[in-house]
């Protein structure tokens, strides 16, 4: 019989409370798939009234961000999916290209400047497509929300012999010093209304592409994301 005064098993409670997290997160997909479906299903039949929209630039942005939104989903059902990779040559720079082109309407609304820089030949890197796409609308998403209005977000494409070099800086607050040893931490959030999955979702990727995920930050000035991902 255990002694009442026994020290908690903390790193089973943590899994304990991480596996609860994972239930949670699997019943909020499920809960999301339906109006989803419903969503897209309005969408099909609103373009087969009207043909003539699939001719429409915004229209077929919509749909793209809805292939990707049911993927995302189809993956979503557990936190361990962000290290199950399909693999493909996926070129890099058209990928930003579309990513910063569809975040820049949201990004103009804070009054924030998005910019892509290409500093060399961006070879082809082997990779998960919707994982490289998740990656990068976390790490933008992450920037977006630490400026609450006006400063800028670059992202930068460059590559060397091994390794395919992807950074993104902005101009937010700042990551403090006591968020530092648990910011690529599962569940574990400073946001009001965060899960505490977006970066750790970020590293598990990265990870996953046998890459190197690393940050830099001052205060008031700002972040940046380097992530080293292997030449195809």
């Amino acid at each position: 019989m255990s002694s009442p005064n026994t020290t908690p098993d903390y790193k089973t409670l943590y899994q304990e409370l991480q596996a609860q997290h994972q239930f949670t997160l699997s019943q909020i997909s499920h809960e999301i798939r339906n109006p989803v479906a419903l969503i897209n299903s309005f969408l099909q039949l609103l373009e087969s009234h009207h043909p003539e929209i699939s001719q429409d630039y915004c229209w077929n942005k919509i749909m793209e961000n809805m292939d990707f939104l049911k993927t995302l989903l189809d993956e979503f059902p557990s936190f361990n999916n962000s290290g199950k990779l399909r693999m493909q040559k996926l070129e890099l720079t058209s990928l930003f290209r579309e990513i910063v082109t569809s975040v820049t309407p949201a990004c103009q609304k804070q009054d924030i400047c998005i910019s892509l820089e290409i500093v060399s030949p961006i070879p082809l890197v082997y990779a998960d497509k919707t994982k490289i796409q998740q990656l990068i609308l976390n790490l933008l998403r992450n920037s977006m929300e630490a400026m609450s209005t006006k400063g800028s977000i670059i992202c930068t494409l460059q590559s060397d012999e091994k390794n395919v070099h992807i950074s993104v800086k902005d101009t937010g607050e700042g990551i403090p010093d006591d968020y530092r040893n648990t910011l690529f931490e599962p569940f574990i959030t400073h946001k009001q209304e965060g899960t505490g999955l977006g970066l750790a979702i970020c590293k598990r990727i990265v990870l996953a592409h046998n890459g190197t995920i690393s940050y830099t930050s001052m205060p008031h000035k700002g972040t940046e994301f380097e992530i080293l991902l292997p030449v195809a």
